[in-house]
């Protein structure tokens, strides 16, 4: 058989190579398209070797996720990564406590909300349709502006699966205008919101069905700038979570009234879902470092 003309077997096996190469190269870079919103499972299990997972059925079955145990959707400010602090924070706080599936959110490549929204939606979504998870058995849990997209997720699953998620954990959310959707009690059945650098790096603005302003919500004890105030609100979970809670709250009338004086002392502790308890806003106090929890100093209970 004739070999055709002006090729050669080197040249056709160069041909071939270089064609297997950009193939190779387009593969890759539709991959990376694909992750750039990534994934980092936590479990009891796995807590020193955590697993990237993609968000599909068959990586899902090959991993340590467990779909009788809760699951908690951990979403960091823009563009962090599973190294930012508060990821870590979420982790630790929540596995002391019980066992769960930790989901962390790496945002470090991610630009585009809509994606990182629909990305994360289709995460939760795959888990109640293919594993049967209830939505009563999720949380989603944001700090920064990991807190609005928390917040615009559940308002996608709503429109996605007919029903609302029962339950958003925000921590120190800046002002809303840098992103498309803003935070609000409309998103989840509760949405509980813990202001800890108003005014600043987060904001002042109710955002929730209850709002916490840890020592007036501005700066935080033992913190001398703005980014230790901020992160404080992550610093609290692992107290928020744990059965020996003692965050004792004060409903207040409004922001510029919160005062261990001047707000009433209730039952309601920060980071527990009371049933009955009554929406607002909630001053508490707090020591400079842990454990952070004060109790209550005025006995005028609700």
């Amino acid at each position: 058989m004739s070999e055709a003309k002006g090729c050669s077997p080197s040249s056709v096996l160069f041909e071939m190579q270089t064609g297997e190469l950009l193939a190779f190269l387009l593969t890759l870079a539709v991959a990376t398209v694909h992750a750039e919103t990534g994934f980092l499972l936590h479990t009891q299990r796995i807590r020193d070797s955590p697993q990237w997972v993609e968000p599909e059925v068959e990586a899902l079955v090959r991993s340590s996720f467990y779909a009788a145990d809760p699951i908690v959707i951990s979403i960091p400010r823009w563009q962090g990564n599973s190294s930012s602090p508060e990821l870590s924070a979420v982790v630790s706080a929540r596995l002391d406590q019980q066992a769960s599936n930790v989901i962390s959110v790496d945002l470090e490549n991610a630009t585009n909300e809509a994606e990182i929204v629909e990305n994360v939606a289709s995460f939760v979504s795959i888990l109640t349709k293919n594993f049967d998870v209830p939505l009563e058995r999720i949380l989603l849990v944001g700090f920064a502006e990991g807190a609005h997209l928390a917040g615009e997720v559940a308002a996608q699953l709503h429109q996605d699966l007919g029903r609302q998620v029962p339950h958003i954990t925000a921590l120190d959310p800046p002002a809303g205008d840098l992103l498309e959707h803003q935070l609000s009690a409309s998103d989840a059945e509760f949405v509980e919101v813990v202001h800890t650098n108003a005014g600043k790096m987060g904001t002042w603005e109710r955002l929730g069905h209850v709002d916490y302003f840890p020592n007036g919500g501005e700066t935080q004890p033992g913190c001398s700038g703005d980014s230790c105030s901020h992160e404080r609100a992550f610093e609290l979970l692992a107290e928020m979570w744990s059965s020996d809670n003692d965050f004792v709250s004060a409903l207040c009338g409004s922001v510029e009234t919160m005062s261990a004086e001047s707000c009433r002392w209730s039952t309601l502790k920060m980071g527990q879902k009371a049933q009955g308890q009554p929406s607002g806003i909630y001053f508490l106090e707090t020591h400079q470092s842990a454990p952070y929890a004060r109790g209550a100093y005025y006995i005028s209970f609700l």
